[in-house]
């Protein structure tokens, strides 16, 4: 018995870790797009120069990967607000960080999700740009990251 319970203790010590590094990281519906964002897809458009064809692709594929992204989404949140509300209630905090280890695993599992449909939105953008469309991406990118490192 002793070991079962030492054993869920690690477990739980290691899915708290893991969720909260990435807490912070939670996406929302309710939050507005940053400005760094809004910026950088306005850059992109300036510098790229879709073709009307490109800028309906683009439309067609965003409103897709919203749908695919606000699932995700709402299951994390819906999972987040599980975690909170066993936390509130007046359980010892022992039992609840046992009853609430399933759901900060799942958690984990679909910020991965997430980031995987990201960086599949990401090829799937790439993949409509011209050579040179590509080369001013990347240009883009690193002039965007060096900005933001400082």
């Amino acid at each position: 018995m002793k070991k079962t319970i030492i054993s869920i203790i690690i477990l739980n010590l290691f899915i708290n870790i893991s969720v909260l590094a990435n807490v912070n990281q939670l996406p929302t519906n309710n939050k507005p797009i940053h400005k760094e964002k809004k910026e950088f897809i306005q850059l992109l458009d300036e510098r790229l120069k879709f073709t009307p064809e490109q800028k309906a692709i683009l439309k067609q594929n965003r409103k897709k990967n919203r749908k695919e992204m606000e699932k995700i989404v709402k299951e994390m949140e819906k999972l987040h607000n599980e975690i909170k509300s066993i936390y509130q209630s007046k359980i010892p905090k022992y039992q609840a960080d046992i009853k609430t280890a399933p759901k900060k695993l799942q958690l984990v599992l679909l910020k991965q999700d997430a980031d995987n449909l990201r960086k599949k939105h990401r090829e799937e953008f790439e993949k409509i740009l011209t050579e040179n469309q590509k080369i001013e991406f990347e240009k883009i990118k690193k002039e965007y990251i060096l900005k933001n490192k400082k």
